[in-house]
């Protein structure tokens, strides 16, 4: 029966909004700037009488006259921006209501780990900006399409960005129509090994953060040494990527005089005074570490690791000149052949990383 539903739901907005076919390479809707930023090269698409359709998690459609735009469309699949063929709304339309939106309109769309996700949010989604700061300045856009903006930190770095107000969720919104529409291709994803470039992560993009960010840091003291506890992650709450050993973790650091904390319990200000204060930060690999944008030179950095984990860590570490080292964890289990097994840390190492 629910498949039946979404057939004739489909039917339905094929009616309403017709059926969307492949873009003719020339058009006159799209325009394309080309810019560069540390030897990396983007695209800024320009596009007139433009409807944007997004499942919010792996595909969203950019579309002139019934014809989906290639250059700028996204259809995620294993990880990587796959074949526009993939792209959903060939087989089954814009299924939901469409939203007209005032132009000039920003879209920083970045596919779903961008709706909930802190380190893709600062890494994946607000990056576009500062791509698109390269020709057009913020505060012309009327309006900015965004991921998500239900978390307090989407909340807090769209108000510090000035864009709160005119930022329109593409939870709320799935289908919204523009006369003219900006976007760009993807900050860091280049190949189609989203593993071998989430590793070799842009340097400007740290910065970038850093220079929009810093100085919005709150003024509260906070601690020298600082163990990230990621109790509250997605990972943790399905029994993925969980230190097995943590207890015994734990108590080692307080011991060293280490401060637990949760980085959901703070506000975005608080995690950015928290990571410019720290000398020393410890924890399992996971979106928190977004947050070393704001530490300064020299702070050590200590990160668990699988064999399988990607390495945008120790890149961002590089980049920023931070000390960092990391442990490998052991395996309890067979390898899931992604980077959220559950490890056991040698304490023996982190111990001797302390001194």
């Amino acid at each position: 029966m629910s498949q039946i539903y979404k057939e004739l739901v489909s039917f339905f907005f094929k009616i309403v909004y017709g059926k969307i076919n492949y873009f003719q390479k020339k058009n006159g809707c799209l325009k394309v700037y080309k810019v560069k930023k540390n030897k990396r090269k983007y695209k800024i698409f320009e596009i007139e009488n433009c409807r944007v359709y997004t499942d919010t998690v792996h595909d969203t459609a950019f579309i002139n006259n019934n014809k989906i735009i290639n250059q700028v469309s996204f259809q995620l699949r294993n990880l990587v921006n796959s074949n526009i063929k993939n792209n959903r709304v060939l087989k089954h339309g814009t299924p939901k209501f469409l939203k007209t939106l005032d132009s000039p309109l920003l879209c920083i769309l970045s596919g779903g780990a961008g709706n909930n996700n802190y380190w893709h949010w600062m890494y994946d989604v607000l990056p576009r900006i500062g791509i698109v700061e390269n020709k057009f300045a913020l505060k012309k856009f009327k309006l900015v399409f965004v991921p998500n903006k239900e978390f307090l930190y989407q909340i807090d770095t769209l108000k510090i960005l000035g864009i709160l107000k005119k930022s329109v969720s593409s939870k709320k919104f799935k289908h919204i129509y523009s006369n003219k529409i900006i976007a760009t291709n993807h900050p860091w994803q280049y190949s189609k090994s989203a593993h071998k470039d989430i590793g070799e992560v842009p340097k400007w993009i740290s910065f970038w953060i850093r220079k929009k960010f810093l100085k919005f840091k709150s003024n509260k003291k906070f601690y020298n040494k600082i163990y990230i506890d990621r109790s509250d992650s997605k990972f943790n709450l399905n029994n993925k990527r969980i230190i097995l050993n943590e207890r015994e973790i734990r108590e080692i650091l307080l011991m060293k005089k280490f401060k637990i904390i949760r980085l959901s319990d703070y506000s975005f200000k608080d995690q950015i005074a928290i990571f410019n204060n720290a000398k020393i930060i410890v924890g399992n690999h996971g979106a928190g570490f977004a947050n070393l944008a704001f530490c300064k030179k020299n702070t050590k950095i200590i990160e668990f690791i699988d064999k399988n984990t990607s390495k945008p860590i120790k890149k961002i570490s590089k980049d920023l000149n931070l000390n960092y080292f990391s442990v490998q964890g052991k395996r309890i289990n067979s390898d899931t052949g992604d980077q959220n097994n559950n490890l056991h840390v040698p304490t023996k190492k982190l111990i001797s990383l302390l001194k």
